[in-house]
């Protein structure tokens, strides 16, 4: 069976890692199997946060701004001497968004925010108890994680792990089974055995 066929056995599901990353182009680059786009990808995390926090004088910002103003100058210039020499003019592709995508999209985000506002509600008026104990163990978490780093380390660490993590649980899912089960049957052991031994302490 290939091991895109696999059910995940790490996570306990009948789909594969691959099905459960949504089984497109983003999940083949997450997975590695288009190694030289998750390659890129990983070495331009990589450089675009050495570039924007570890050398002095750059922003995404600015540098986003700059790239824009390089473009549009050559563009500009490369127009203009197209036109006096009776050349084509630089060949830019025309984007068009169409009103249907437009309004999916709109109504994708309303759904969005309309959850969110419900679940909110819920939260508020005591109807929901579960949520509120997810929603405050998830915004204690981002309080100590922001206490020991900023937004851009965090946001480059997370896109780090986003393209090593998966790849290296797909690829060794059966050892690392092997070993949350073994750790798992240990722990168990040392409960049965501390029980075993408060229940002798007490007789």
């Amino acid at each position: 069976m290939d091991a895109s066929d696999q059910g995940c056995r790490l996570l306990g599901a009948q789909r594969s890692l691959h099905g459960l990353l949504g089984g497109g182009a983003m999940a083949d680059v997450v997975l590695w199997r288009r190694k030289e786009v998750a390659g890129w990808s990983l070495a331009a995390v990589a450089a675009s946060w050495v570039l924007f926090y570890c050398l002095p004088g750059y922003t995404l910002l600015s540098f986003v701004s700059s790239v824009l103003m390089i473009v549009l100058v050559v563009l500009f210039v490369w127009a203009k001497a197209a036109r006096l020499l009776n050349r084509p003019p630089p060949p830019v592709p025309l984007i068009k968004i169409s009103e249907d995508s437009m309004s999916k999209a709109a109504a994708a985000v309303g759904n969005i925010l309309h959850k969110a506002l419900q679940g909110f509600e819920n939260i508020a008026h005591g109807k929901d108890s579960s949520l509120f104990y997810k929603m405050v163990s998830v915004l204690l978490l981002i309080s100590i994680v922001g206490r020991v780093t900023d937004l851009i380390t965090l946001v480059y660490a997370c896109l780090v792990l986003a393209l090593t993590i998966p790849a290296l649980v797909d690829k060794y899912e059966e050892n690392i089974a092997k070993f949350l089960n073994q750790a798992s049957a240990n722990i168990q052991a040392c409960g049965q055995a501390w029980k075993a031994y408060k229940s002798k302490i007490k007789n």
